[in-house]
């Protein structure tokens, strides 16, 4: 399957220079996938075989059966690709504030991911994932599974200040330990039926349920508590309830409790942004039909490494001063995955009008030559 289109080109030789563990087939297979799935806005596979036939010089049909294979290669390890593109992204973020968001998001009935992402602009971008089954018994737990996705990311992460964020599904013990294990700071929401002590000139007051230290709309508390009757923990509670809100929101911290805690808190929410654009919102993740839980990873993967390059892209078009061309200006209506995907579509038709290949080398996912890639975000 021969390729023409000079962008499609240029693509895939970095992906085959970049990812050397994949063999040339495999490579050029997953450059093709993610500059369809770019093309449809759209991860199903005959709507990716469709937006590849400008690309390529085969039928729709072939190019879907490639398709295919990928997703269904037991050589194609998922955690060995995706490692070796953490190594060369995740310097980026050394030695500066990170925050990171877990969380669970379902494939339909099928299967459960556990996504850690990090937070940027207005989405939060995946790091580790681990896809669980939807509807049996996992052969390992749940604590389990983040303590290993958490040490794969510990290496990138030793001289970062680190802050997990998760909903009250991680507002636990469990979760607080994993976090003290690497060294991590957490932010977690809990729920209202917790019970907690809290302090008062230097004495502990009589357990009480959480919710009566904010007992109505407009009261907050800030301050340290000791958290639970039975593995109890000593923590820092920041609470408000919000006008407009129907209850209050509850979030603990090893930090100390203040309103910026309640600000970073939010942060959390871009991730349900980010689900949607994968799923109904965007890529129609759940419309891909695919089943078997090693081919959702291997969805996930060209899924992912779209949306590193389509907020590289975005990156690159706030900074450059060409938002506006896309968007507008009096209200911010694209997210960064649609606006990362306008901006890469309009240098290729330029580029194709002028004749300068050397614009789409610019925008490509990584940046330098091989051996030597590096990346960076440029939103500021």
């Amino acid at each position: 399957m021969k390729t023409f289109n000079p962008l499609c080109t240029a693509w895939q030789q970095q992906v085959k220079s970049f990812f050397q563990g994949l063999h040339g087939h495999q490579s050029k297979t997953l450059a093709l996938f993610v500059l369809g799935a770019i093309r449809a806005e759209s991860i199903v596979l005959p709507r990716v075989a469709e937006a590849l036939l400008e690309d390529c010089d085969a039928k729709v049909s072939s190019i879907e059966r490639r398709l295919e294979r990928f997703l269904s290669n037991k050589r194609i390890e998922t955690e060995n690709v995706w490692k070796s593109f953490l190594d060369v992204i995740m310097p980026h973020f050394q030695n500066k504030p990170v925050q990171l968001v877990i969380d669970l998001t379902s494939y339909e009935e099928h299967a459960q991911v556990i996504y850690i992402g990090i937070v940027q602009h207005s989405r939060v971008l995946p790091l580790v994932w681990k896809v669980m089954p939807g509807q049996t018994k996992w052969e390992e737990g749940l604590w389990d599974t983040i303590d290993e996705l958490f040490m794969r990311l510990e290496p990138y992460l030793k001289e970062t200040d680190c802050t997990i964020l998760g909903d009250c599904a991680f507002g636990c013990h469990p979760m607080i330990m994993l976090c003290k294990k690497y060294h991590w700071h957490y932010l977690f929401r809990i729920c209202e039926q917790h019970t907690c002590e809290r302090w008062s000139r230097g004495h502990l007051l009589p357990t009480c349920p959480v919710p009566e230290l904010v007992s109505e709309v407009g009261k907050k508390f800030y301050g340290p508590i000791r958290l639970w009757q039975e593995d109890q923990i000593e923590t820092n509670l920041s609470a408000h309830w919000e006008i407009g809100y129907e209850k209050p929101l509850l979030v603990i911290s090893d930090r100390p409790a203040c309103r910026r805690r309640i600000g970073e808190y939010k942060e959390r929410f871009k991730v349900e942004s980010t689900f949607q654009d994968m799923k109904s919102r965007g890529w129609n993740w759940e419309g891909s039909h695919v089943r078997r839980l090693d081919r959702v990873d291997r969805l996930l993967l060209v899924l992912f490494l779209l949306l590193w390059w389509l907020a590289h892209l975005a990156g690159s078009c706030i900074h450059n001063g060409r938002r506006d061309r896309y968007d507008r200006h009096d209200r911010r209506d694209k997210n960064i995955f649609r606006l990362g995907r306008l901006y890469l579509l309009d240098i290729e038709r330029r580029s194709r009008r002028n004749g300068r290949r050397g614009n789409l080398e610019q925008c490509l996912l990584l940046q330098g030559k091989p051996g030597e890639y590096f990346f960076s975000f440029l939103f500021k």
